[in-house]
């Protein structure tokens, strides 16, 4: 009785077509794997950039800045306060370091502003990083306590609105508002006595290797209500209260 069998042409064609199948199989699931983690990476920089902001919009919309002991300062320009990465920001508010937590009812000073990133293959970024000093009655200077935001940040721009334009800097102190007559009406980025109408921090992603775009910056824009303060009236000898 014949027996048919297979020939080793069909053999090495069967193989050939099953390595042809394989490899297509192997590269549809590669690709599907590469576009899943780089979902999950912009994904997750997508989460961490928000609550940067988040922190940012935070404080700026808790903000206290006035004339007394506690908030006597805001101070903010395109300028490096002594590092490589242009922006810096001060100012006082009572939130918490956490933006999902509570507000916290104590003062506290806030600094923004860019440091190296020591785990960056490069330094064209730096991290963004917020320091806090919760103790503003201490008699000696205590040291911030620096907070991680966000890495992979070159620069921070930071502008005020004056009520016609944004300037790149301003700088209110306790001593000009008590020193100045006309509070209401002086608007000046050098000792300025006044405050801004609004606040606007834009900060400056670097371009990650291998990537041809500019990613778009992270704005955040915070309007302030500024009161004038009601100075007390003295009252003179004899006169009608």
């Amino acid at each position: 009785m014949n027996r048919r069998a297979f020939t080793l042409i069909e053999l090495v064609l069967a193989m050939a077509a099953c390595a042809i199948l394989l490899a297509a199989i192997y590269g549809f699931f590669s690709t599907a794997v590469h576009l899943r983690n780089d979902l999950m990476e912009r994904t997750r920089d997508a989460r961490v950039r928000a609550h940067a902001a988040g922190v940012l919009r935070n404080d700026l919309r808790n903000a206290i800045v006035s004339g007394g002991t506690l908030a006597a300062v805001l101070e903010g320009s395109q300028q490096n306060s002594g590092g490589s990465f242009p922006g810096y920001l001060k100012f006082t508010t009572t939130t918490a370091p956490d933006a999902d937590e509570m507000p916290n009812p104590d003062v506290q000073q806030v600094e923004y502003y860019i440091v190296t990133d020591r785990e960056a293959a490069d330094q064209k970024a730096g991290m963004l990083v917020r320091a806090h000093t919760r103790n503003l009655l201490a008699t000696t200077t205590e040291v911030a306590t620096e907070e991680p935001l966000l890495a992979g940040i070159e620069s921070m721009e930071v502008s005020f609105y004056d009520g016609t334009g944004w300037q790149d800097s301003w700088s209110f102190t306790a001593s000009s508002a008590t020193s100045s007559t006309t509070a209401s009406t002086t608007s000046s980025t050098s000792g300025s006595s006044t405050l801004p109408e609004a606040v606007r921090v834009r900060l400056h992603p670097a371009r990650k290797a291998g990537e041809n775009f500019v990613p778009a910056p992270i704005e955040v824009l915070v309007p302030w209500t500024v009161e004038e303060a009601v100075q007390p009236t003295t009252a003179t000898t004899g006169a009608t209260p």
